[in-house]
């Protein structure tokens, strides 16, 4: 009988310490799933803060490429502009050239200086 108790005895110690080392691994595997738990939601956050920041940086980029667009139409116009004057000129130049050729103008250019009496026209 003796023996039988102490065989019993010792196979609850053996369960005590298996249910320790259980406890001890099940409050371990808690932990770790609190820090994950943690470490998610903070992931979360800032997934949830790249979103915006993304649909900002986006928006953004659209103001940007609008205005890109509107000042290329502006340089384009610009350039139909001058190069439209520029072919003006080119016409005023070359009838220009054309009078003072056949009419033989003299182009006398008066520059206009101060002296210490009034003004004068230089020739």
């Amino acid at each position: 009988f003796h023996a039988l108790a102490l065989t019993i005895l010792s196979l609850l110690e053996r369960v005590a310490s298996i249910i320790d080392n259980v406890q001890s691994s099940q409050q371990r595997m808690e932990e770790r799933q609190q820090d994950l738990e943690s470490n998610i939601k903070t992931i979360q956050g800032d997934v949830l803060k790249l979103a915006k920041d993304h649909t900002d940086t986006s928006g953004t980029v659209e103001k940007l490429l609008q205005k890109t667009r509107k000042v290329s139409a502006n340089v384009k116009e610009v350039r139909t502009r001058v190069e439209k004057q520029n072919i003006r000129v080119k016409k005023v130049e070359s009838t220009q050239d054309e009078l003072l050729t056949r009419n033989k103008f003299r182009v006398v250019i008066y520059q206009v200086s101060r002296v210490s009496q009034g003004r004068t026209f230089k020739r």
